[in-house]
């Protein structure tokens, strides 16, 4: 994207407006309570409830929007290229609003690891083969600052630092723990010497040697998909899938931000409500533009 804004928090006061009917006069609430007052279910949710509560949080629309001011500001400087949010191709495998990567057996079977040979995207962008001159860079700079100005910064810096405590507690959640071990379980008939402490650091070498013997996923990206990797990158997806793993995480995740999100619930509904009101400039340029 062309437009990188400052982070900003929001120091707007806003009420409540809970569907549940719980006490909108409250500034502290329990894990189960801020649940309950917005209605999330982490049995049945599918992202954290950062992302649930606030629907304009990290919303694609956003860089969609922006790019089309650039384009629109870019005109008979450089080529500028704004791409619907959706349009990039293998979309299945990476959620685009949160950036997490899907894996199950299918994406195994035809994939291997995708991380190890990531999809070609469509990018909004000038054309690969323009060369970007002094000036061009210029007004790139230019109309990026007018795009600030007309839609100001995504006022996102308390919803990033409920999104980080989640991940935090991850590490340490107990039932994550337990899962994890399920998994390695799972996984012994797999055969392999050297099986990681959990799935995120699949896979090790033995499955997918480095060219210098370093297991990093630097090293390892663009190796070819083998037999011996699509065999374990299954067997590894219905083990996840057999203990859980991913449901576990986002528990643990959402029970994390539920807790950081009840201790200061003034601040939140704040957040959310600016977050509402920057997305009618967003709306607002899509509408006129797209």
């Amino acid at each position: 994207m062309l437009i990188a804004g400052t982070l900003a928090i929001s120091t707007l006061a806003a009420a409540c407006n809970p569907s549940s009917g719980s006490d909108s006069s409250a500034d502290e609430l329990a894990e189960a309570e801020v649940a309950t007052r917005y209605g999330y279910d982490a049995s049945t949710a599918t992202v954290s409830p950062v992302y649930a509560l606030v629907p304009e949080y990290r919303d694609p629309n956003d860089g969609y929007a922006r790019d089309l001011l650039a384009e629109q500001c870019l005109a008979g400087v450089v080529e500028y290229r704004a791409i619907l949010p959706g349009s990039s191709p293998n979309t299945s495998l990476l959620e685009e609003r949160t950036g997490q990567s899907a894996f199950n057996e299918q994406i195994a079977t035809q994939w291997g690891y995708p991380h190890l040979r990531p999809p070609s995207t469509v990018d909004s962008a000038a054309p690969d083969n323009v060369e970007i001159t002094p000036a061009m860079s210029e007004a790139m700079t230019r109309c990026g600052e007018q795009a600030d100005q007309r839609l100001g910064v995504a006022p996102e810096r308390l919803l990033i630092a409920i999104e980080a405590a989640g991940w935090d507690a991850v590490a340490t959640n107990s039932e994550v723990q337990r899962v994890i071990e399920g998994w390695r379980n799972c996984m012994a008939p797999a055969g392999i010497i050297d099986l990681p402490d959990g799935p995120n650091d699949m896979p090790p070498t033995s499955v997918v040697p480095s060219a210098d013997g370093v297991e990093t996923v630097e090293t390892n990206v663009g190796t070819p998909l083998s037999d011996r990797e699509r065999e374990v990158a299954v067997f590894d997806a219905r083990c996840r899938a057999e203990v859980g793993f991913d449901r576990a995480v986002l528990r643990a995740r959402a029970d994390a931000e539920l807790a950081v999100i009840g201790r200061d619930l003034k601040s939140f509904e704040a957040s959310r409500k600016s977050y509402q009101d920057y997305a009618k400039g967003i709306d607002e340029v899509i509408t006129e533009l797209g």
